[in-house]
């Protein structure tokens, strides 16, 4: 089985799940043509707003990873679709969850299935990647056994702070906001620089 339908696939997916993320942006209603009117109905988009900003990034990180990983795998097994069926489908609600955070952003049950979401997601993408590179011959295994070893544990790590980050929600609501936005450039943003080469 080739790699071809699913990339052109999972790649309409994503497509679809980014679009349908933009709808979730109603336009406010203005009181009159009024600029107090504008500013109030900017004000009261905010949440929405920032939360959509959020959610596309996220779901762009989990594109261009998953597009890193399908770039070099040669072929394709039954395991590896099942793999990338749940990634779509965790990455489906990020929308729905999206919306959610817009209009309850401080109820900790609303929040809490931000991280929760987050961390099935990811546990799909990290999985897909073991599969493919670690357990099966489907990409060409270039990796170190240290390197391996330091993939899997920060893949663990971040799903232990998404998973700590839903509970505490239920703490205070604040926290988990905080976490949600500094997980991205934690450990996403320094895999953009290129490491130093060891003398």
């Amino acid at each position: 089985m080739t790699k071809t339908r699913l990339e052109a696939f999972s790649d309409g997916m994503f497509a679809i799940i980014l679009t349908i993320l933009v709808l979730e942006l109603h336009v406010p209603h203005l009181e009159n043509n009024s600029f107090p009117a504008f500013s109030a109905g900017l004000i009261e988009l905010a949440p929405k707003f920032f939360a959509f900003l959020f959610s596309f990034f996220i779901i762009a990180i989990f594109w261009v990873n998953h597009h890193a990983i399908i770039h070099h795998i040669q072929k394709v097994d039954m395991k590896l679709l099942w793999l990338n069926i749940g990634l779509l489908f965790f990455s489906c609600l990020f929308p729905f969850i999206t919306a959610f955070i817009g209009d309850y952003m401080m109820n900790p049950f609303v929040v809490a299935l931000y991280p929760l979401n987050m961390a099935l997601s990811s546990l799909m993408i990290n999985s897909l990647w073991k599969h493919a590179f670690v357990d099966s011959d489907l990409a060409p295994n270039t990796f170190t056994a240290e390197e391996k070893q330091k993939r899997l544990n920060r893949d663990r790590m971040a799903l232990l702070i998404n998973l700590a980050s839903a509970a505490l929600a239920f703490v205070w609501v604040p926290i988990t906001l905080f976490i949600m936005a500094v997980m991205p450039f934690a450990f996403v943003v320094p895999e953009f620089f290129p490491k130093k080469k060891e003398e």
